[in-house]
């Protein structure tokens, strides 16, 4: 087996773990028949982190399980407050904000050890400050914002040259001519300013998916009678691309297909083939992304997380109330379900329930 670029021998030496799919959005597709160590190198990881950064709010919403690390946190606005949301949706302030008034000053802090770090920056101004005596009269508090602004973009040549990276690794994965893709190489590199590569748009779904389903797709398709060689990719869903591997295809006709579901965490197989009709390869690519197409698919893929977020939410309130009843009344000692039992269970449950989702139940007070 050789390196597609360099076309050197792979050998233990030189071979290194390419990801097809990106390990940073949870990626498990993967080959050490693809790349040596100096063309992958080469190729660099600014591509890919590019992408990997630009799709980190979905992978940190969805708390996508990789192979190596854990997604990272993205950052947020509430009001004029800088929040930092953890992979498990926990929020916490991103720094500490002091309101100094002549005689006062009032501190918000994520945790004791960040307010008691601004309470000692604080003496200077308030000579007879107590900090033991603050720390000791501090409120704490825990409530679930109602909502929180986090930015995302996508697009981009660097973005584009990543997608190019996947659909040709995927091509050579399946066991590609390594000739038939030589002249995308440059692009991918940064020496080519272009390629054929689009966003699309398609009225549909190109194939069926359920509503708790979030995948990843790969779709490999050759047809000589249409001269067209390409690869679909589908990144949660929503981030639909479509990249041309050649427009003189004259070998054997090709479908192969990989669908990764980021949810459940596991490959999904259909069972009928997968086919996009050429007139929509046609009418909804684009060489630009469409801002307003865009902001309709994160619509539609937010409120699908936020769905998915609720029921995990729900059923980890459950498990925790059961585990606390558990501790609180061991089964060795109380082999029957009690009224009691039955009440501490449902206060607890009840609870969480209304701090997790009081902000979806009712208005809050102005």
């Amino acid at each position: 087996m050789k390196c597609y670029v360099c076309e050197n021998y792979l050998t233990k030496e030189n071979e290194t773990e390419e990801h097809i799919l990106l390990n940073a959005i949870g990626g498990k597709l993967k080959s050490r028949a693809l790349l040596c160590k100096d063309c992958n190198s080469k190729f660099g990881s600014k591509i890919d982190d590019k992408l990997a950064q630009q799709l980190n709010p979905i992978v940190n919403l969805l708390n996508v399980k990789r192979d190596r690390g854990k997604p990272q946190n993205i950052k947020g606005k509430y009001g004029n407050r800088d929040i930092i949301i953890e992979p498990n949706g926990n929020m916490k302030l991103a720094r500490t904000y002091i309101d100094k008034g002549e005689k006062l000053a009032h501190i918000e802090a994520s945790s004791l050890r960040e307010a008691t770090k601004a309470l000692e920056g604080l003496k200077r101004a308030y000579p007879h400050l107590n900090i033991e005596e603050a720390i000791k009269n501090a409120k704490r508090s825990k409530d679930y914002l109602p909502y929180v602004t986090v930015n995302m973009n996508f697009g981009g040549k660097e973005i584009k040259q990543s997608i190019c990276k996947m659909a040709v690794n995927f091509y050579i994965f399946q066991g590609g001519d390594p000739k038939i893709i030589k002249h995308l190489l440059p692009f991918i590199e940064g020496k080519k300013e272009d390629e054929e590569v689009y966003y699309f748009y398609p009225r549909s779904e190109v194939f069926y998916k359920g509503d708790k389903d979030i995948m990843h797709t790969l779709l490999l398709v050759g047809d000589p009678l249409k001269k067209q060689l390409y690869v679909y990719i589908e990144l949660f869903n929503e981030f639909k691309m479509v990249v041309y591997l050649n427009r003189e295809y004259d070998g054997e006709p090709i479908n192969k297909s990989y669908h990764f579901n980021v949810v459940t965490n596991e490959i999904v197989q259909y069972d009928t083939t997968i086919n996009i009709p050429p007139k929509h390869l046609r009418k909804y690519c684009s060489k630009e992304l469409v801002e307003t197409k865009f902001k309709e698919r994160m619509m539609i893929l937010l409120k699908k997380i936020d769905e998915l977020t609720t029921s995990r939410r729900i059923n980890e309130i459950s498990t925790k109330a059961i585990e606390e009843l558990q501790k609180k009344y061991p089964k060795e000692k109380n082999p029957v379900f009690t009224e009691e039992m039955s009440r501490f269970l449902s206060n607890r449950v009840s609870e969480e329930f209304v701090s997790s989702f009081q902000h979806s139940l009712f208005k809050r007070e102005k």
